[in-house]
């Protein structure tokens, strides 16, 4: 069964919904490559992703670029469509907030659950919840330290698996992100900001890594590689996506943690 859903899983499903199969496309896109990926046989392959400016759902064009040498430059271009990452789909923030009840229980009995949020998850505050800081100290040991949802094992980051997302600073699975410190074993001075909306990165750090992660039930702890754990407060709104940003530098580190739909990870050199 997949993850129990968001309300903002459910808000992006009816965006995508609404706007069905008449997808608004920019028609000046053309076939200019936005990356490159490669293929089974190791063939570079041009990509073009081009996302519905109405819900984000994205034409994928793929093709093997001719080689320059050819006399005839002609390809095969290939299309798919693609569902948006929650966090690309235009207003979506919004629609969560509008989200009623209804129609979040009809979302959740689609895809499998119709008994509700279970009780011992931690509850959606966004509409009451302030920004909170920690002032904590971790144990960090290899470099390491990670936050978890608070019942998790660290075997399911600690060796990182191959399939995890990364974002330099940090490594992130559902429900587990683990986090690269400047320091190699030792003490860490760790202010944790909790928020409810993305707070913005701090500029007295030198950088910044910013990535995307499932909280299974929004209840999570520090952990610490041969240490107790530390728990933090519910996060503001419950269960589901939040994102992350661990900033390092001469003025030490910062943790910042905001409820936001999941999209793609970031690193930034602050100038």
């Amino acid at each position: 069964m997949s993850p129990f859903p968001s309300r903002d899983d459910a808000a992006a499903a009816l965006i995508v919904r609404e706007c069905g199969g008449d997808h608004d496309f920019p028609s000046d896109a053309g076939l200019t490559p936005t990356g490159t990926e490669t293929d089974p046989t190791g063939e570079t392959v041009n990509v073009r992703r081009n996302p519905c400016l109405r819900c984000g759902t994205v034409e994928v064009t793929r093709w093997r670029p001719p080689e320059p040498s050819a006399e005839a430059q002609t390809f095969i271009a290939v299309g798919t469509l693609e569902p948006p990452d929650p966090g690309d789909v235009p207003g979506v923030a919004e629609r969560a907030l509008r989200l009623t009840d209804q129609e979040y229980a009809a979302y959740l009995a689609e895809c499998g659950y119709s008994g509700g949020v279970p009780a011992d998850f931690a509850p959606d505050r966004r509409a009451t919840a302030t920004p909170q800081r920690l002032d904590l100290r971790v144990q960090v040991r290899a470099w390491q330290f990670a936050l978890m949802g608070r019942h998790r094992s660290l075997g399911e980051i600690v060796p990182v698996p191959p399939y995890a997302e990364s974002a330099d600073l940090m490594d992130a699975v559902p429900d587990a992100v683990l986090f690269w410190a400047p320091v190699e074993d030792g003490d860490l001075h760790l202010p944790v900001q909790i928020s409810t909306a993305d707070p913005g990165p701090d500029p007295s750090h030198d950088r910044y890594a910013e990535i995307s992660c499932r909280f299974a039930t929004g209840h999570v702890a520090l952990r610490q590689l041969g240490g107790p754990a530390l728990d933090l407060p519910p996060l503001p709104a419950g269960h589901g996506d939040y994102r992350l940003r661990f900033h390092t530098g001469a003025s030490g580190c910062l943790l910042q943690i905001w409820h936001q739909p999941r999209t793609r990870s970031l690193t930034t050199e602050v100038s």
